[in-house]
């Protein structure tokens, strides 16, 4: 049977769910929802530009700036020149930043299980897929 978009309200709901989780979590750490999505996204890709972790955060570029320039002045992020492009910044976290992800891992991990305790470990990598594949497919549909 098709969802016919209940499947949207759904996941919509849930990221409303886990959102004050999530946040709690973040300010526990001493930083925003949004700080923790941006140093959690430079841990996966390190040397991106602010402009793709904008795109990667689901921010746009000001924000983007905004939500980095007291990660940078924690020192938990650096900017550093483009080799190839010297006009282009890439970021990368600094051993600070490192440690900091580290510390949050516990409480991202025990959000992670609450959202998945129902789920028996083979539903977990099946939906571990699903979500990937329709991210995929957004990614590739563009905004």
């Amino acid at each position: 049977m098709e969802p016919h978009g209940n499947l949207v309200h759904v996941i919509r709901q849930l990221e409303l769910a886990l959102r004050p989780r999530f946040a709690d979590a973040c300010a526990a750490h001493a930083m925003t929802a949004a700080q923790c999505t941006a140093v959690m996204v430079l841990q996966q890709s390190p040397g991106i530009t602010s402009s793709e972790l904008a795109r990667r955060s689901f921010v746009r570029a000001q924000t983007m700036a905004d939500t980095l320039e007291p990660l940078v002045d924690a020192g938990l992020v650096r900017r550093e020149r483009d080799p190839r492009h010297g006009r282009r910044m890439l970021l990368s976290l600094t051993e600070r930043g490192v440690a900091a992800v580290t510390e949050l891992a516990p409480a991202m991990a025990g959000i992670e299980g609450l959202l998945l305790s129902d789920l028996s470990p083979a539903e977990r990598v099946a939906l571990a897929d699903y979500l990937g594949r329709c991210r995929r497919a957004v990614d590739r549909a563009g905004r």
